[in-house]
């Protein structure tokens, strides 16, 4: 798989480079800037973009939802600092996968890039606390649910932060049930990650914290 980084901070994206290229990833640009990694990306061609939000000139959303107009469908991995729900509501509405907080292992990073590769939204659960209490609103009419009672319950379970494995065990199914049900989520709701079905969810009050 072939990445674009996009991280200000000099040793930071060292530490990246060098990481996700032990984990078998190939780093087709690491750029420290939005412009510059607007002004390479259609050479670099990559197959996953990461972005921090705090970047230094073009604001991390900004970058994102203009490699999301060039590339449709290049899935972007915000890596960041920042947990405060308007930041994480921004960077989804702009095209974001995935959004992982800063002082997570390569690893966690590296699997976090293949779900987003997979059309799958990792979530560090301090991340999916905020977009709940963002999401949470007083007592209201609500439209029906167009998902089924365990539909609910799984995306209540994955919104918390839960994994696939973990959300399978509660429910008593398999990851593969999981996986199903997760894409008839993403038909239902016409969205493409974890993070867009959540916020929708939460929002209309089909689901509950």
């Amino acid at each position: 798989m072939r990445l674009l980084i996009v991280e200000d901070h000099p040793g930071f994206r060292e530490a990246l480079t060098k990481g996700l290229s032990a984990t078998g990833f190939t780093i087709a640009a690491a750029c420290p800037s939005g412009e510059e990694a607007l002004s390479v990306v259609d050479e670099a061609r990559p197959d996953a973009a990461i972005v921090d939000l705090g970047l230094v000139g073009m604001r991390g959303v900004d970058v994102i939802r203009e490699l999301r107009a060039r590339i449709p469908e290049l899935p972007v991995l915000v890596l960041t600092i920042f947990e405060n729900p308007a930041d994480i509501v921004a960077a989804i509405e702009a095209g974001a996968q995935g959004y992982l907080l800063k002082g997570v292992r390569i690893d966690e990073i590296a699997e976090g890039l293949r779900q987003i590769s997979n059309g799958l939204s990792p979530i560090s659960p301090a991340v999916a606390r905020h977009l709940l209490a963002r999401m949470r609103e007083p007592a209201r009419n609500v439209l029906p649910s167009p998902l089924t009672a365990r539909e609910q319950e799984l995306l209540e379970l994955l919104v918390r932060g839960h994994s696939y494995a973990d959300a399978a065990k509660a429910l008593c199914i398999s990851v593969n049930t999981v996986q199903t049900h997760v894409r008839n989520i993403y038909k239902k709701l016409e969205v493409s990650t974890k993070a867009e079905a959540a916020f929708i969810a939460l929002k209309e009050g089909w689901v509950r914290q």
